[in-house]
């Protein structure tokens, strides 16, 4: 069988799931019930040294499981803790041992020496290996399942119990034949999941081997206990065949490199195989770990950023670090500081006469005036306080609505330092590690900072852009855990972010997917064609050590490993593959609106407009470049086309830039309130000549709730004033949602009116360009349908409304090299050595009325991609059908389920 046509039936043949189809839970209560008759025991047959009595502990949750750890304790037949070695305990019932009858349970048992006493005095007996312990379960007294586990290794057995499969009837009302097979030890657990894949995929197929697949690996222990040994904080088993099985699924999962530590890849005897890519320390932690006082951890230590024996001691871990990943001995190596990373300092940047120094600086580095602050010397320049603590707003201080940030100040120069007070929290950060990460270049280690993808969601005190422009990190990775389907496509918004700045600083990329949260072959795909190098399948777990993980879900396990053969089939076109051709669109979401949006009223509704904008422009297949307002203000934007910069603040010496570039001949679109305000919030004239606009006001009746990763949120809207809202496109009637501005025109040219007769849409010519504006929030009106509950991808978003977004760019005949007729299908030209190729990803899913799920996706049948921008071809082959038939420039792609890859010759 070919490996096309081996990919081929995976993808078309086995049924595509979302993830609350995945191990369903016990909504009815049954396995609560049912628990209730259950009981278990315990027989330790063996240990070394020989024992004539143990004790045998039990316990669950926590150590990386979640929730807080629960423990018991078997007893002997007469109660007493001493259990006779080869005797069995009493019976317990399962509902002390077990809790969760909705999913999975794993406790893990212990077995003990007797305590030394002496005296008063207690001490731990001497640590015990080579445990055998046999066990029952019964139900209503009657024997239904046993078994043996071992530890060659030290004293940790587990077994792993399906709450939910308690639920499943039988006609007798006994526990289920489905319960029982998936009630085992530990060791048939990993087997049966090992022999499972292997079985789904016995045919071999190329596996990547350039890129890095991380995975994840605990629960094992040998030795004396503690910290991963035979005993203790996290040892779930102490049996080096379970690693050995858990291994070769990570094999099977295209997995060839590890995060956190090779030695229990070391320890099943297969380190060489995961040695591709490493990503070790200094770790997850953040360098302010260093100001942590004696006594409760907290979450941000009360220290300074810029104190400079924060920079020694980070030069020590860097140091520490090195040796780490010298002796791993990996190909690739990648050092992580800080997981999700938020900022450093808040608040203590009032508070502190260092920071205080160092404003002033950070100041003058952008070319901050005292004539703008309204100073007559520096001293006077201190932090604007920009957050409020709760007890202050109950005095009645003016507070910034849903944030609790001080309100806008009144004086234009007390704004700036509000603004640039906010900024430095991202300048605090970045200047904490160019030092470490030249370190780390020296010794060919990358360090990178891990990003939760706050961009997707309602932005974060930490930026991006401002961070990675310090040179702080020499590798770009973020998490993908976007959890409604709906939202899945924003990976793309985060990939093309990370593109950007992983190019303007010449960083590799890598990425976090998250397999449970679904849709893991599309963002797979999505962020390899912006040049993702290193992907970890975040995370396997395994179920018994890590909470957060997929490998309990058979399916999901599939779903992975197909991920992973058709990217080893596509990896000669994929890996260091480029765009095809440089985007003649950028897109600008500027953080000078994010801020603002924070204090005011629209409370980052235009953060979340901005978003879907961009989504409506993937949409239309048009390829863009997300820019910074540094960025713009650096210009260089000769080679753009058009700018989108849906967003009501803008810099301005950004401001300066674009209308240089507008006057040159490019065209510029915004929105609602679009530009008309600047960093400091205050009026920006300079703006509303280019747009042809006078003064600007906007009016709502609505607001939309911001989305924080796991559900979207229906528009709320209050009285829609109709002739307000209405207008005309193309010949069709739509709606502004939400709110609108009532186009003041001054030179503009009106496009479309609202239906009380007020300027909806605008066009004015600047010099040798453009200026196009739109009086409303356009992405937040293409997003309303979709926000429903019962959605529908391939209906849900107005094709009249996209036309209306997309309209600047397709007017002025801008780069689009493949555009299928489906919009829910993005496109990803690339090319590499001289070799094309387009990457295919279906984003569509609908929720019928009544279904439960994220979401299901929606298989497109004979797509039709027009490729005439691809240059000439003489044949297209998809990597999923085979060749294809060219006709007038387009193929047809017989069935387009997750995603496919075009090779073009």
């Amino acid at each position: 069988m070919k490996p096309s046509l081996f990919v081929l039936m995976l993808f078309l043949v086995t049924p595509l799931l979302s993830q609350e189809q995945v191990d369903k839970s016990d909504p009815t209560g049954k396995g609560s019930t049912v628990i209730g008759k259950l009981a278990m025991r315990v027989r330790v047959a063996k240990s070394l040294p020989e024992q004539k009595s143990v004790r045998v502990v039990w316990r669950r949750g926590g150590e990386g499981l979640g929730g807080l750890v629960v423990r018991g304790e078997f007893v002997s037949s007469d109660k007493t803790v001493q259990i006779p070695m080869g005797t069995w305990s009493s019976w317990m019932p399962m509902k002390d041992v077990v809790a969760n009858t909705k999913g999975w349970d794993f406790p893990s048992v212990v077995v003990t020496s007797e305590p030394v006493v002496k005296g008063k005095n207690t001490s731990p007996g001497i640590p015990l290996t080579d445990v055998r312990v046999d066990f029952e379960f019964a139900e209503n007294g009657k024997v239904f399942k046993q078994f043996t586990e071992i530890a060659p290794k030290g004293a940790t057995v587990g077994f792993a119990f399906h709450g939910a499969a308690l639920a499943i009837k039988t006609k007798d009302g006994a526990v289920s034949p489905e319960f029982i097979s998936q009630l085992n030890g530990l060791s048939v657990h990993a087997k049966n999941r090992r022999e499972r894949l292997e079985k789904s995929f016995s045919v071999v197929v190329p596996l990547p081997k350039q890129f890095g697949i991380i995975g994840h690996m605990g629960g094992y222990g040998e030795g004396p206990p503690g910290l991963r040994g035979g005993s203790g904080y996290g040892t779930r088993h102490c049996n080096p065949a379970i690693l050995a099985d858990e291994f070769r699924t990570l094999e099977l999962l295209g997995v060839n490199g590890m995060v956190d530590s090779l030695k229990l890849a070391d320890a099943a005897g297969v380190g060489k195989k995961f040695r591709n890519i490493y990503w070790g320390g200094p770790g997850s932690g953040d360098p302010m770990a260093f100001f942590q006082k004696p006594g409760k951890v907290v979450d941000m230590p009360d220290g300074c950023p810029y104190d400079p024996e924060l920079k020694t001691y980070v030069m020590k871990r860097v140091a520490t670090a090195i040796e780490e990943h010298q002796k791993v001995g990996a190909r690739d190596s990648w050092a992580l500081w800080d997981d999700e990373m938020g900022v450093y300092a808040k608040d203590h940047i009032v508070r502190c006469d260092r920071c205080r120094e160092v404003f002033r600086t950070y100041l003058k580095g952008q070319k901050v005036s005292l004539e703008e602050l309204g100073k007559k010397s520096w001293d006077e320049v201190v932090p604007y306080n920009v957050w409020l603590p709760a007890s202050t707003a109950v005095k009645g201080v003016k507070v910034a609505p849903s944030t609790g940030m001080a309100a806008i100040p009144d004086n234009p120069g007390d704004a700036l330092r509000y603004y640039y007070t906010y900024r430095m929290m991202s300048h605090a950060n970045g200047q904490v590690f160019p030092e470490a990460a030249l370190k780390f270049k020296e010794s060919n280690i990358n360090l990178y900072a891990m990003q939760g993808p706050t961009p997707s969601w309602n932005g974060a005190s930490l930026d991006w852009h401002e961070f990675y422009d310090l040179k702080p990190n020499t590798a770009f990775v973020f998490e993908t855990s976007n959890r409604d389907a709906r939202t899945w496509q924003w990976e793309s918004y985060l990939a093309d972010i990370g593109r950007g700045i992983a190019n303007r600083h010449e960083m590799v990329m890598g990425c976090l997917v998250k397999p449970h949260r679904g849709a893991v072959a599309q963002r797979m795909l999505t962020v390899i064609g912006r040049g993702t190098k290193a992907l970890e399948w975040y995370t396997y777990g395994p179920d018994y050590s890590k909470g957060d993980s997929f490998s309990q879900s058979p399916e999901l396990l599939e779903q992975v490993a197909r991920a992973a053969r058709f990217l080893g089939l596509a990896e000669p076109l994929l890996y260091d593959a480029k765009f095809l051709k440089q985007p003649e669109v950028a897109f600008v979401s500027p953080r000078s609106s994010e801020i603002w949006s924070r204090a005011t009223d629209t409370s980052l509704t235009t953060f979340e407009n901005a978003k879907w904008v961009y989504l409506a422009l993937m949409h239309a297949n048009i390829p863009v470049d997300i820019l910074s307002e540094q960025q713009l203000a650096e210009g260089k934007l000769e080679r753009y086309k058009v700018i989108y910069i849906p967003g009501t603040h803008l810099r301005r010496d950004a401001g300066k830039v674009v209308r240089d570039w507008v006057q040159a001949g490019g065209t510029v679109f915004t929105d609602a309130f679009g530009l008309a305000r600047d960093e400091a919030n205050q009026k920006s004239p300079e703006m509303n000549e280019m747009l042809g606009l006078a003064d600007r006001s906007l009016k709502t009746w609505g607001s939309v709730e911001q989305y924080r990763a796991s559900d979207l949120k229906p528009l709320s809207e209050i009285a829609v004033p109709t002739k307000e809202a209405e207008f005309s496109w193309d010949n069709t009637k739509l709606q502004a949602r939400v709110g609108r501005e009532a186009l003041n025109v001054k030179t503009a040219e009106v496009v479309a009116t609202f239906a009380d007769g007020k300027p909806a849409v605008t066009r004015n010519r600047f010099g040798k360009g453009e200026a196009i504006v739109a009086g409303l929030w356009t992405g937040i009106t293409y997003s309303a349908t979709v926000r429903r509950n019962d959605f529908n991808m391939q209906t849900d978003f107005d094709s009249v409304l996209r036309k209306l977004i997309a309209a600047p760019a397709i007017d002025r005949k801008v780069y689009r090299p493949a555009i299928a007729d489906n919009p829910m299908v993005e496109t990803i030209a690339l090319t590499k050595d001289g070799a094309k190729s387009v990457s295919l990803v279906n984003w569509s899913y609908h929720r019928p009325s009544g279904d439960t799920s994220k979401g299901i996706l929606q298989t497109i049948e004979n797509l039709r991609v027009d490729l005439s921008g691809m240059g000439p071809m003489k044949s297209v082959r998809s990597i999923i059908h085979g060749p294809l038939n060219i006709t007038n420039g387009s193929v047809i792609v017989p069935k387009m389920a997750e995603i496919d890859l075009l090779i073009i010759n």
